[in-house]
């Protein structure tokens, strides 16, 4: 002991401070290290619930990111479908109108026939007319001239031959 005396070391003292360090150790357990754990305690907790709620906001930004991109797909894929409608719908009008216009055109074109057949029936019988009255004013210059029988019967036949064919074309 004499060694710890000559450093200085008092063994009364070494114990005295370490009775009083424990009571300072205790009682900043009790009033305050309890406070200062409790605090540590209730930031750690709140991180984490920040950290947590910051997933779950994550999470629902991705969610409905998904989500209005499959709305976007949605909807440009609708209006691609109502596109295609719509050129469908202009080519079937298209259509529609071009069979229209060839009935049309048809139409037309057979009231032209019609009008044609009837203006050149019209102009054969207007001939036919004023063949029968050629052929009564030959006759009676014919008569007139009293050629002989024989020629008249072959001016007849030819006559009739002529009318014959007028009315074949």
């Amino acid at each position: 002991m004499d060694i710890l005396n000559t450093l200085g070391i008092n063994f009364k003292s070494i114990i005295i401070q370490g009775v009083g360090f424990l009571i300072l150790l205790f009682v900043l357990k009790k009033f305050l290290f309890g406070k200062i754990s409790a605090m540590i305690k209730a930031r750690a907790d709140e991180v984490k619930n920040t950290y947590e709620k910051t997933e779950k906001d994550r999470a629902e930004a991705e969610r409905l990111m998904l989500e209005y991109q499959r709305k976007l797909t949605e909807a440009e894929a609708e209006a691609a479908r109502r596109v295609q409608d719509a050129i469908n719908e202009g080519n079937r009008i298209s259509e529609e109108i071009v069979k229209r216009a060839k009935e049309e055109v048809d139409l037309i074109r057979g009231k032209a026939q019609e009008g044609i057949e009837q203006e050149r029936k019209k102009a054969l019988t207007e001939i036919r007319n004023q063949v029968v009255t050629l052929s009564v004013l030959a006759s009676s210059r014919i008569i007139k001239q009293s050629i002989s029988q024989k020629t008249a019967e072959k001016l007849v036949d030819d006559f009739i031959e002529e009318i014959g064919e007028l009315s074949v074309r």
